[in-house]
């Protein structure tokens, strides 16, 4: 699996394309419970969430079709297809989403 590219600080702070790809992509991988809150007692995992946030993902990439730069349209390729892989293996289980 191929990590997407890490943002810098500034970007993530600075509303752009790529904060917001970022932003959605943290909100899969908290309703999976890959991230967790500082100071939360307990990760709760939401499959459903984390597919309804691919899926806003699926749709940018679908309407921004043509009015990417080649590396937001990377970046944004590559973090679906992360999420993809983390919600696999949260559904499937590891073992079986190494050969999915």
């Amino acid at each position: 699996m191929t990590a997407p590219r890490s943002a810098t600080v500034a970007e993530v702070l600075t509303p752009s394309f790529t904060s917001l790809v970022s932003s959605v992509y943290s909100a899969v991988l908290y309703n999976l419970g890959e991230l967790k809150l500082r100071g939360a007692a307990e990760v709760t995992v939401n499959i459903d969430l984390a597919r309804f946030n691919l899926g806003l993902l699926e749709t940018l990439r679908d309407k921004s079709a043509g009015n990417l730069t080649d590396d937001e349209a990377l970046f944004l390729a590559e973090t679906i297809a992360n999420a993809k892989i983390f919600i696999q293996k949260h559904t499937t289980g590891p073992a079986d989403a190494a050969h999915g």
